[in-house]
């Protein structure tokens, strides 16, 4: 299985340790198609990147661009999934600037709403201690089920991290809306029985790495194994073989 694209990196913009040129340089000494810079977006404290800053990056990135022909980098951004309603920290017009747009849950995201806090945040939160209920996990399956139906997501990433979620719903509306699902290298989700629900539906995925460091572009060691280990057929992986695609979401 060769991964021809990594659709899930951060840089030095975010809290990444390398800058654009640097992933690039990686991904295309490993042979990669794609390669998308997803950095966190506004509402995570600290690092997140304003959307004043699209601009720069994108001119950065058309200048690494220009030493890599067999590379095609896109812009993108890792949004924060916000509360119940399923709002991000990205506009209509943030996604019409932007190449690809992924999205996940954050721990340290600053939700709009204070309920929102109390009913998802402390959620996550009481997961390290007690097993969380069926009317919390129905509430936080309903939290991306929305994010999904409600606005322009191409890829949702490590699903179950922080958060369980009925994932058979979750893969159904990614299906319906033509959001992929992320195998997820870094964080190693969906757990197995996450994504047996998963395949269950008709949901199509990637495997990324979510590289935070250069040298980890396009390991998706992680990822493969369990594809593999489920035989996935290859026609629902975006980022293997000869798939290399621009993402973008039915849902628009």
């Amino acid at each position: 299985m060769i991964i021809t694209a990594d659709y899930h990196s951060h840089t030095t913009y975010s809290h990444g340790k390398g800058s654009i040129a640097d992933n690039a340089r990686v991904a295309s000494e490993k042979g990669l198609d794609f390669l998308a810079i997803t950095d966190h977006a506004a509402r995570h404290p600290f690092i997140g990147v304003s959307r004043k800053k699209y601009d720069t990056m994108r001119a950065d990135m058309q200048e690494v661009q220009k030493n890599y022909p067999n590379l095609k980098l896109l812009l993108g951004i890792e949004a924060n999934i916000l509360g119940v309603e399923g709002n991000l920290d990205v506009t209509p017009d943030d996604v019409d600037r932007l190449d690809i747009v992924i999205a996940g849950y954050h721990l340290t995201s600053l939700p709009y709403k204070a309920s929102d806090f109390f009913k998802i945040t402390c959620s996550a939160l009481l997961r390290y201690c007690f097993k969380p209920t069926k009317a919390q996990i129905a509430r936080q399956t309903k939290m991306y089920v929305n994010a999904v139906k409600n606005n322009k997501i191409d890829v949702i990433t490590h699903p179950g991290f922080r958060l369980d979620v009925d994932y058979r719903e979750l893969g159904k509306v990614c299906a319906d809306h033509g959001t992929y699902v992320e195998l997820s290298s870094r964080h190693r989700t969906p757990d197995e029985r996450g994504l047996e629900a998963l395949l269950s539906t008709d949901c199509q995925f990637v495997l990324n790495s979510d590289a935070h460091v250069p040298a980890n572009v396009g390991e998706c060691a992680f990822a493969k194994e369990l594809a593999e280990k489920y035989d996935i057929p290859a026609q629902r992986i975006a980022n293997i073989e000869h798939k290399s695609l621009v993402l973008r979401s039915q849902n628009k």
